[in-house]
């Protein structure tokens, strides 16, 4: 009889570990907004410019988003997990939005000039202020229901 209900006992451990640790083991993946918008600087669309949305309160369920403008200065949002696992949309809250534009250079020329200076630095197409995760001037507020689509226009 002890060893029936050691069996048991072993048995529900097992599945109790199992459940903790979850379906292959992978990061919580959250409910996500398609998000979407328009960012112009100088009243022209802006090209090839890394969106941010990071989280403007400390909050763990608010996770930050990215995306990259295309030709027309448009972009959605995907929200980053870990490297094998990135959703399309971001977590509804409260965003500072960054926006970052780098001169862009070839490979090859990147690689040797780091070599002479690690501590390089790439010249920045937009004015500083908008690539600050912390002080942005760009605010958006994504919702769980509705549209969300925004529309920046950066100043110098």
């Amino acid at each position: 009889m002890f060893c029936r209900f050691s069996a048991i006992l072993t048995l529900l451990s097992a599945c109790g570990m199992l459940a903790s640790i979850g379906c292959g083991g992978g990061p919580r993946i959250p409910e996500t907004v398609s998000v979407s918008g328009k960012v112009t600087y100088k009243d022209q669309p802006l090209a090839d410019a890394l969106v941010g949305f990071v989280s403007k309160l400390d909050n763990k369920d608010v996770l930050a988003a990215r995306g990259t403008t295309n030709s027309n200065g448009e972009f959605t949002l995907s929200t980053y997990i870990d490297p094998q696992h990135e959703v399309s949309g971001a977590t509804p809250g409260e965003f500072i939005v960054t926006v970052t534009k780098n001169e862009q250079q070839d490979m090859q020329k990147i690689m040797e000039e780091f070599k002479k200076n690690p501590a390089m630095q790439f010249k920045k197409l937009v004015p500083e202020k908008y690539s600050d995760g912390k002080n942005s001037p760009l605010t958006a507020t994504v919702k769980a229901d509705g549209e969300n689509a925004f529309e920046f226009k950066l100043e110098d």
